[in-house]
């Protein structure tokens, strides 16, 4: 049985790190974004999905013009997750965690700040998710109808989001598969590559992260990036 959960796990590690070919597109994003632990039989996966994927996702499903502002204006307000858990010890199928026990073991903050999942979020995000998550969903085969999703509020008192793909911050997750297992601590620092584009040592001129500020290699601070908006 062990040997079965661990094929299964390599399988689903094998779907999650796949990216797309073409360059700038939602694909890219999410495997930059895609982070794996495992405990036992279980194994779970999430994506940090900022403002700018859902806009990428939104060109590349050619959705009307009007839908597309939508995205474009309504998505900047939230941080969403997705998040797959999955329970390998079935021979048969993965057994896939619920939203309500998904929440329930998630723990997040941004920037120390502690963030709440939310209940309810606008109501046209709640009518464009279903289509806009496909791509995701499928790429993942069968192992897509446990895929969840869970919106975190994403805006200061100025009305203007406090993090996206192209500018500087960390969200972080603490996530327990039991009340008292241990907590998986895990990161995503922005600006994405994917988004804000590779960065280049001035010494070396080594490819870096664009969350990196200084070049591990030189020690060199490397130059501020230009603000990109979603």
């Amino acid at each position: 049985m062990k040997r079965i959960a661990l094929l299964a796990g390599l399988a689903l590690l094998s779907l999650v790190t796949a990216r797309a070919r073409a360059a700038d597109t939602s694909s890219d994003i999410a495997a930059e974004t895609a982070r794996t632990i495992e405990e036992g039989a279980h194994v779970a996966n999430f994506w940090w999905l900022p403002p700018e994927y859902w806009i990428r996702t939104a060109n590349e499903l050619s959705i009307p013009d009007e839908e597309r502002a939508k995205v474009a204006r309504i998505f900047r307000d939230y941080v969403i997750v997705g998040a797959l858990d999955a329970d390998l010890s079935e021979k048969k199928k993965p057994a896939m965690a619920s939203i309500a026990d998904v929440v329930k073991r998630a723990r997040f903050s941004r920037d120390g700040q502690t963030l709440e999942v939310l209940h309810e979020v606008n109501p046209d995000v709640s009518k464009l998710v279903p289509t806009l998550v496909y791509l995701l969903r499928n790429s993942l085969g069968p192992l897509g109808d446990g895929l969840r999703l869970l919106p975190l509020a994403n805006v200061d008192p100025k009305g203007n989001p406090y993090l996206t793909a192209g500018t500087r911050g960390e969200l972080v997750l603490q996530y327990r598969f039991k009340e008292d297992g241990p907590a998986h601590d895990i990161r995503w620092h922005a600006p994405l590559t994917s988004v804000a584009g590779v960065r280049k040592c001035p010494k070396g001129g080594e490819p870096l992260e664009a969350s990196w500020t200084y070049c591990p290699w030189h020690g060199v601070k490397l130059p501020d990036l230009p603000e990109q908006k979603p």
